[in-house]
């Protein structure tokens, strides 16, 4: 597979802003075009979405397609900024855990952060819920602070079962070879062990979560457990909620795809994504830390997967949830949320399903209450 470590021409000063001027040029003359599909019943992409849910789907696409193709990933800090004291530094566990897949000569075990929902932890934090928050954005995007995961939390919180939520600030990918795969991965090991040693919250009181690219993430870091976690000393968690899981993250080319019309993801935001995390890995197409479909395995952990009924995902979900299910022992929820789009969790404000999106709060509610 051709590298894609090179940042494209379009990332650099001037070409950037010809770039973007040229493109917005493009977008202005169809948003007449989107209002009127938008007031228009009749002309919306599902019978069922309101006047907002076919405008914002509509703009939104063309806004994660210039961001895709100019590819700058955004720089992290470990600064408390604005989230105060809920923020706190993830420092990587003993050398000894990262194993297999995650021992590599170039990609070290790094400090990390996090940010705690509703508020720092308290002396009773060990017998609380806790989710283990694994954020999304095609890992290149996103920082699991207040600006992207607070709503995604506040669900978690009053309807999801969760006492408590810590969202991992975990290393994205970038051109130039930034923290390619397993640096996530790396992470996510780290932020477990944090939980588990350092706020010693027992195994059984923390639930993986993400959406996305954050539950391609909790999925990897559940088969990694699976492996190793007898070798390194890491029992299993509670059980997992995997939101709209990014199963199949090389299946990009959404030609032909029945909710092409209905999704706001341009295939040049998976591509960006999955060429900057995955392109240094020999065959990301069938490695099963990369590409969760047509690699099921076995897990003691009780899983909980949702998916939109007019995302571009539904299918390799469904079917990605049928093949765990397939194996002996597995527990495996599949809840298909009804006209919904790609991660609602995430978008349900801005493109208009709250209530879509509360409703599989009160779903994962259920769910993580039974175990």
């Amino acid at each position: 597979m051709a590298s894609r470590q090179r940042h494209p021409l379009v990332s650099y000063q001037p070409f950037k802003f010809l770039f973007q001027f040229s493109y917005a040029v493009t977008v202005i003359p169809r948003l007449p075009y989107y209002v009127i599909v938008a007031l228009i019943p009749s002309f919306r992409p599902h019978p069922t979405w309101s006047a907002k849910q076919t405008f914002m789907t509509r703009l939104i696409y063309p806004i994660l397609d210039v961001t895709s193709r100019v590819g700058i990933t955004e720089t992290l800090t470990l600064d408390k900024g604005k989230q105060g004291e809920r923020f706190q530094v993830v420092a990587p566990s003993t050398s000894d855990v990262y194993q297999g897949p995650l021992a590599s000569e170039t990609i070290k075990p790094a400090t990390i952060g996090g940010t705690w929902f509703p508020c720092a932890p308290g002396a009773d934090i060990a017998s609380k819920t806790v989710v283990l928050y694994f954020h999304g954005g095609a890992y290149v995007e996103g920082d699991g602070r207040d600006a992207q995961c607070e709503a995604i939390a506040k669900k978690l919180l009053k309807k999801g079962g969760a006492d408590a939520v810590f969202s991992l600030q975990y290393r994205l990918s970038g051109y130039g070879g930034r923290d390619p795969f397993p640096a996530a991965l790396q992470d996510a090991l780290s932020g477990y062990f944090f939980l588990l040693n350092e706020v010693h919250i027992p195994a059984r009181q923390i639930v993986f979560a993400g959406d996305s690219a954050g539950a391609n993430l909790a999925t990897v870091l559940l088969r990694y457990l699976h492996a190793f976690g007898g070798k390194i000393g890491a029992p299993t968690p509670k059980c997992a909620v995997l939101l709209s899981p990014w199963v199949a993250p090389f299946a990009y080319d959404m030609t032909g795809n029945p909710r092409r019309g209905t999704d706001f993801i341009p295939s040049t935001y998976p591509a960006w994504g999955a060429h900057t995390y995955a392109d240094s890995v020999p065959n990301p197409t069938s490695d099963p830390y990369i590409t969760l479909l047509g690699n099921p395995f076995p897990t003691p952990v009780p899983l909980f997967v949702n998916a939109g009924s007019a995302e571009l995902l539904l299918d390799d979900i469904t079917q990605w949830a049928d093949e765990m299910r397939g194996v002996e022992g597995n527990v495996v929820e599949l809840h298909v949320e009804e006209a919904a789009v790609h991660d609602t969790f995430l978008v349900s404000k801005i493109l208009g399903f709250e209530k879509s999106a509360w409703d599989v709060a009160a779903k994962i509610g259920e769910f993580v209450r039974t175990f």
